[in-house]
């Protein structure tokens, strides 16, 4: 009795023994489980993940993981197609609605020219042309998001002097400022600037800029560069219409255009500014305070 007593504990002792060992091993392989799914969630769904020396739950378990990310990495592959081939239609049809759209507004004001057409004919011919005039803004704004949506277009980054970028374009603003009335203040210093940025980017995002105070204005509108150790910043400020309520949590939002009573513009302009930004590796933001919105770029 006492011989079967000592086997069967030594045997109950063995198989404790065997399943400590099991249990730890099993811990051990859920804890490099656990760092390799963590891995994987920080990489991307292109990292599979490789347990084939494990316990075989455990490798049914990546295995349908893997199974599962492969899956859903088609799904995002077809939409990115999707959006690409979308984007595409988009930018072909605003570019092609360039043209007659150009050319049913000259012939509009060809027959404003002429003369030979009463008040009430030329109150509708008005709202023609100005009609027109919006479709052909929209068509740009919708080109502008495609270029800036575009994810597979490299931008070239040097050596920039931004006050001589924003100096000139402030020149070419010269004219419609003018004629609106608007008081404008610029200030920009007269020396180099320089910035690690793309000059042809930065004229975009500038001329958005531009464009949004030229629709939502009031009175005046200001510019100014500032340079201090950490980089550069330009902003543009103009002051709004006391009614003009702005939610400045959305106004980088695409076709956001707050509760002005103007209806001008696609509310696209800072939509595209934020993506241009972002590809450029800077930081726009807006606030609103006193009835005055003002948008900065930060260069650093």
């Amino acid at each position: 009795m006492d011989k079967w007593y000592i086997i069967i504990s030594g045997l109950l002792l063995l198989l404790a023994a065997v399943l400590f060992i099991r249990l730890i091993q099993y811990k051990r392989q859920m804890r490099i489980f656990a760092a390799k799914l963590q891995k994987r969630l920080h990489g991307g769904v292109d990292q599979e993940i490789h347990v084939e020396y494990f316990d075989r739950d455990i490798v049914a378990l990546a295995k349908a993981l893997n199974d599962y990310s492969d899956q859903i990495k088609e799904r995002n592959r077809a939409l990115e197609q999707d959006r690409t081939r979308l984007k595409n239609v988009i930018a072909g049809i605003s570019h092609d609605f360039r043209t007659p759209l150009t050319a049913v507004k000259g012939y509009l004001q060809l027959m404003k020219k002429g003369g030979r057409i009463d008040d009430r004919d030329m109150e509708y011919l008005d709202i023609a042309i100005a009609k027109t005039e919006y479709l052909r803004v929209l068509s740009d704004a919708f080109f502008e998001v495609s270029y800036a949506e575009a994810k597979d277009e490299a931008i070239d980054i040097r050596n920039i002097d931004v006050a001589r970028t924003l100096t000139a374009l402030v020149l070419e603003q010269y004219e419609w400022i003018q004629e609106s009335g608007i008081q404008a203040a610029f200030d920009i210093p007269e020396s180099v600037v320089w910035v690690q940025s793309n000059e042809k980017v930065l004229n975009r995002i500038f001329t958005n800029f531009f464009s949004n105070a030229r629709k939502y204005a009031d009175t005046r509108i200001s510019v100014c560069l500032q340079q201090d150790a950490d980089g550069v910043s330009i902003t543009f400020t103009n002051d709004i219409e006391a009614d003009n309520e702005i939610d400045i949590d959305h106004v980088f939002d695409a076709f956001y255009r707050g509760n002005s009573r103007r209806e001008e513009g696609a509310g696209l302009g800072l939509y595209v500014v934020k993506c241009l930004a972002d590809k450029l590796g800077h930081v726009v933001s807006a606030e609103v305070k006193d009835k005055q919105f003002s948008v900065m770029l930060r260069i650093k």
